[in-house]
């Protein structure tokens, strides 16, 4: 087979735009992501290439969801790859302030919406024999979390958690699911984070700098690679030694 068809949720911003950007840059590939609150960025960057669409879908909402995924099944009866990259934005706050909104929030968006566009990618992906999906997680699942995001790493380790189930029954069928759990980068999610934070992290940093979209899209495009395909229930730091599994 050539181009893969090829799914990213969350695509407008961050790692998901960086994504789309290198995906697409092979121009075989039919690369859709999905924005929601974003519009102008969107368009901006699906205008960029021949071979992008942005379809909006709100992540918390299961008929937008099987709605998105049915229009690419329409189009081209298949779909090679999905990658679960939506994350919505927050402000720390620590855990003795939080009320479970931000944790449902949080759910909603990273566990939710990521339950719901694996189940039905899934479908087609059984029917066809093959398909592949990777989850975004965080390095904060490997280490000490730090103060202030209970209900963000609360989220990504249930990501962790169906990712793995999602390996065992899927696994049969040829489709693999894997995962990636990138350090801190500088992205629209870390905004609220000021420079002289990411200057002080690098200095302790083994590699004295922190991680980049670019470093977690290279571990993706090996993962939706042929050379991956025996990668099944995995889960790759992007961190340069920060962290050790």
């Amino acid at each position: 087979m050539g181009g893969k068809v090829i799914l990213i949720t969350g695509g407008s911003r961050g790692l998901g735009s960086k994504l789309v950007k290198r995906l697409s840059a092979e121009n075989e590939n039919t690369v859709y992501f999905t924005y929601l609150n974003s519009e102008k960025k969107a368009a901006e960057l699906a205008a960029q290439f021949n071979n992008v669409t942005a379809l909006k879908c709100d992540q918390r909402s299961e008929s937008q969801i099987i709605d998105c995924v049915s229009k690419i099944d329409s189009l081209h009866g298949r779909l090679d790859v999905l990658v679960n990259n939506a994350c919505n934005s927050f402000k720390p706050c620590e855990l003795l302030s939080t009320d479970w909104a931000a944790f449902q929030d949080c759910f909603d968006v990273n566990v939710k919406g990521a339950y719901f566009f694996t189940r039905e990618a899934a479908k087609i992906m059984k029917r066809q024999g093959a398909g592949k999906i990777i989850n975004v997680l965080s390095s904060y699942v490997l280490n000490v979390p730090p103060e202030k995001l209970s209900f963000y790493i609360t989220a990504k380790y249930a990501l962790l958690g169906i990712s793995r189930a999602a390996a065992v029954e899927l696994g049969k069928w040829g489709v693999t699911v894997n995962m990636i759990s990138p350090g801190l980068m500088a992205t629209d999610l870390s905004g609220h984070l000021p420079k002289k934070y990411f200057d002080m992290q690098a200095q302790k940093h083994p590699m004295k700098r922190m991680a980049s979209t670019d470093d977690a899209a290279d571990v993706v495009e090996f993962l939706i690679s042929d050379k991956a395909k025996f990668l099944n229930g995995t889960n790759i730091p992007v961190n340069g030694g920060e962290v050790f599994l």
